[in-house]
């Protein structure tokens, strides 16, 4: 089964592998036992691109 969905706490109840998805690249391919739900929810939320985003914030 597949379930898409922008949402990890609803994914992480039902799933056991998480493929995520950028503009249709993988950026991540994960097990249940390899994360956890605070580290989909920070890839979900754009990782690496989120804290860019706080950093230029933190300026305005």
């Amino acid at each position: 089964m597949v379930l898409i969905t922008h949402n990890p706490h609803h994914a992480y109840l039902v799933g056991i592998r998480f493929v995520l998805l950028k503009r249709g690249t993988m950026v991540g391919n994960h097990t249940r036992d390899e994360t956890t739900v605070d580290e989909l929810t920070q890839q979900t939320a754009g990782g690496s691109d989120l804290e860019a985003l706080r950093h230029e914030l933190r300026r305005a």
